[in-house]
């Protein structure tokens, strides 16, 4: 067990999370509905110096790689603002007032005025090889219950960007892009440095998405928000680690990194990267044969070599030779040699300043050098913009306050309590438990079991408004039969009733407007007679489960029970008094 304070464990993380509305500076939609291609871009990308007369590093290092791009145009969901070959339009408020949101609920300190800025990305996924990107707000915090107790953690502040094309297919050296995804407007939030165990940091990367959930104004599903973590020890630097999809692999992607770093920092001290040297058709390290099986954090140092084969698109081998590693390069990857030999003295000198993405469970492989300053200048499209004013309510209580409050009031487990805290039936759920007197635990039952139960069978609970669920709930506190709640739920989707006595109609039609039950009652006894006469109250089951068949679906089974009881001891009590 490592003792993070005793290394010096240092954590950040960066939430990207998909705002609900449609792009950020174009009318395309963000639906994402997998329609077909209409027409392939094919370009290539070169980096240019900044306003500075910089180069950015990760921008030349991606034309070293010498790739392809080829990018895929759907209809409706991409157009030439994303092909950079119409200038952006004007901001999408939507995206703003949720980005502005999202800030209020962070507590994070908004700007007066807002300047679009650009971003350079050369690895494919910007059509014009940037990324739009808006300060938002600066600083913010977030409270958080972890393992290691309450953590107040701060913010660097809140973006409002463009997200980037997706990859659809790698061959060699060409990538193919989907142009649906670029542009959709997300909010990038970044924490100052964490210091506390990596089981506590996947809980606060969690509440922050929580929180996030909570505005109701963010995308949910799959590839919807992404997580990136910066990690260092001391003696080590930052790295960057992409795509840190699950939560629960999370703390074991830290542990990796920090003792990824904590090796690269002891082999360091065999001096190897001075034993690189070329020769012929190979790279030879000096004294490197011993050191290949040496633990590098979740893999080897011969798997971290190795993993240069996909990073550079090259074939490579390695073999060992007496006390040396030799790095054989195959047929075609002469223009490579220099990317490989900087990158093996750059493994053998200790940790470097880098990005790494995550390839299976906790393994992360290199990708490219960490980006700097330089990739930064103004978008010149765009005027700046002033902020707008809103009115944003209270700042909510933290996360895991409301969510143990609704675990208490409505008897949920920690999942499901979750679930309802970012979830918009939330709001009807409080207004149902402040409006009738049903159960905490039916009104959710209702609300999280039973409309996940029809949309599995495929029923649109999407367009079940607010009121018509509370109204459904209404009637059943009147003594609607909860045995007919799902029908009418599904008969709602279909017929859209747009008031309260149109509803009613819906509810009626399938009880029938009203069942005698008192007579059915007396007919199921006067057919049970002899059954009563024998056996007594012990005959309720057999005389309930005869009523319930005329009833199901049409009279709320409490109600039968009760009336049933009723009845037996009104007949067996005569009968007692007539003896």
């Amino acid at each position: 067990m490592i003792d993070w304070k005793a290394v010096g464990l240092k954590v950040g993380i960066e939430i990207h999370q998909q705002l609900e509305s449609g792009k950020l500076f174009c009318g395309c939609s963000s639906d994402m509905k997998g329609e077909p291609e209409i027409m392939e871009v094919v370009r290539k990308q070169h980096p240019v110096p900044s306003e500075l007369g910089y180069y950015d590093v990760s921008a030349t290092y991606e034309e070293l790689r010498n790739r392809r791009f080829h990018y895929s145009v759907v209809a409706g969901e991409s157009c030439l603002v994303e092909l950079d070959e119409e200038p952006p339009h004007g901001i999408n408020q939507d995206a703003l007032s949720a980005a502005l949101l999202v800030a209020h609920y962070f507590h994070s300190w908004v700007f007066d005025e807002f300047h679009v800025m650009r971003k350079t990305i050369t690895d494919g996924s910007n059509t014009g090889a940037f990324q739009r990107t808006i300060m938002i707000s600066k600083g913010g915090y977030i409270d958080s219950a972890t393992v290691d107790g309450e953590l107040r953690v701060s913010l660097e502040g809140i973006n409002l960007e463009e997200d980037a094309a997706n990859i659809l297919w790698k061959k060699d050296e060409d990538v193919g892009y989907g142009l649906s995804r670029l542009g959709i407007p997300l909010v990038e939030i970044g924490t100052e440095v964490i210091e506390a165990s990596p089981e506590a940091v996947a809980e606060v990367a969690k509440g922050i998405g929580l929180t996030l959930r909570a505005t109701g104004r963010v995308k949910r599903g799959l590839g919807t928000i992404r997580q990136d973590i910066n990690v260092s020890v001391r003696g080590g630097k930052r790295v960057e680690i992409k795509g840190v999809q699950d939560l629960r692999s999370m703390p074991a992607v830290i542990e990796g990194e920090a003792r990824r770093q904590l090796d690269l920092i002891e082999i360091s001290r065999a001096g190897l990267a001075h034993g690189v040297k070329r020769d012929g058709a190979s790279i030879r390290i000096e004294g490197g044969a011993s050191y290949l099986s040496h633990p590098l954090g979740n893999g080897t140092l011969e798997q971290e070599i190795k993993d240069m084969e996909t990073v550079f698109i090259l074939p490579l081998s390695i073999e060992r030779e007496g006390d040396d590693a030799v790095i054989k390069l195959g047929e075609g990857a002469e223009k490579k040699y220099s990317l490989v030999e900087e990158r093996l003295k750059e493994i053998l000198s200790g940790p470097s300043e880098e990005t790494r993405a995550v390839v299976s469970g906790a393994r992360t492989i290199y990708t490219r050098p960490l980006p700097g300053g330089a990739r930064m200048y103004p978008e010149t499209d765009v005027p700046p913009l002033s902020r707008p004013v809103l009115d944003l309510g209270p700042v909510p209580p933290p996360y895991y306050i409301v969510i143990n409050e609704l675990r208490q009031r409505f008897s949920l487990d920690q999942s499901s309590a979750e679930e309802l805290y970012v979830s918009p039936l939330r709001l009807v759920a409080e207004k149902a438990l402040n409006e009738t007197r049903l159960s905490p635990a039916y009104i959710a039952s209702v609300l999280m079991g039973t409309l996940k139960s029809l949309e599995r069978e495929g029923v649109q609970v999407s367009l079940l408004a607010d009121w018509q669920l509370l109204s459904v709930l209404k009637l059943v506190d009147g003594g609607y039969p909860k045995e007919a709640v799902e029908k009418l739920l599904e008969l709602i989707s279909e017929r859209k009733p747009s008031d309260e006595e149109q509803l009613r109609a819906l509810a009626d039609s399938l009880t029938g407007g009203g069942v005698d039950l008192q007579r059915i009652i007396g007919e199921v006894m006067t057919r049970d007679a002899e059954l009563i006469r024998s056996k007594g109250m012990g005959a309720y089951g057999a005389v309930m489960g005869d009523v319930m068949r005329s009833v199901r679906g049409k009279v709320d089974g409490k109600k039968v029970s009760e009336e049933v009881k009723k009845a037996l001891e009104k007949a067996l009590s005569a009968s007692s008094d007539g003896r």
